[in-house]
């Protein structure tokens, strides 16, 4: 009976990458690569033992929606409780195509995390201000908010996790004058 595993097994020595190892090496760097990750915030929302968000007493009873009317130092607008965790990435912001005028029906961005980070649509991405050596400023400064539009796993051929792709797009940033700050006055 022959090896049905024999057809992976490369030849004379070829192996497969590890995407994993190849993955940490560009977000941390090594002694032949300068690390390009980027060190940011995890915006988890909480859940109860049921998987169910936990709402924050902002939220209307009757619409059930979060408070626009005032900010939430709670939830931040978002109408549930969180916590940040501090994480680092690889964002591909597809700043070519958008150049280009090829956009797709929306923008937005790609991420790339390691395998051992567990991401949930519900969840957010936090951009921090960075100085020059690329560390967080002190006390750390928010400056964009991304929504997670799909958590993708990318898996080897054995069925292992190598990677998350998520697809994000970019929150507008929250004002109880809508556009205010974008007018021009003379």
């Amino acid at each position: 009976m022959s090896n049905p595993y024999k057809l992976y097994q490369g030849t004379s020595g070829k192996k497969e990458l590890d995407l994993r190892n190849e993955l940490h090496r560009l977000l941390y760097g090594a002694s032949d690569e300068i690390s390009k990750g980027k060190i940011g915030l995890l915006r988890r929302m909480r859940a109860d033992e049921n998987g169910e968000l936990i709402k924050c007493p902002c939220r209307n009873t009757i619409t059930n929606e979060p408070s626009r009317d005032f900010f939430c130092r709670y939830c931040h607008g978002h109408g549930y409780f969180w916590d940040e965790l501090k994480i680092v990435y690889y964002r591909d912001d597809d700043s070519f195509t958008k150049k280009e005028g090829n956009t797709e029906e929306f923008e937005r961005d790609y991420f790339y995390f390691e395998y051992n980070v567990d991401i949930r649509t519900s969840d957010f991405i936090i951009e921090v201000r960075l100085d020059k050596e690329g560390r967080p400023y002190q006390p750390v400064e928010r400056e964009k908010v991304f929504n997670i539009l799909s958590a993708d796993t990318f898996r080897s051929d054995n069925g292992r996790v190598e990677f998350w792709q998520i697809r994000a797009k970019e929150e507008q940033k929250w004002s109880v004058w809508y556009g205010v700050k974008n007018r021009q006055y003379n």
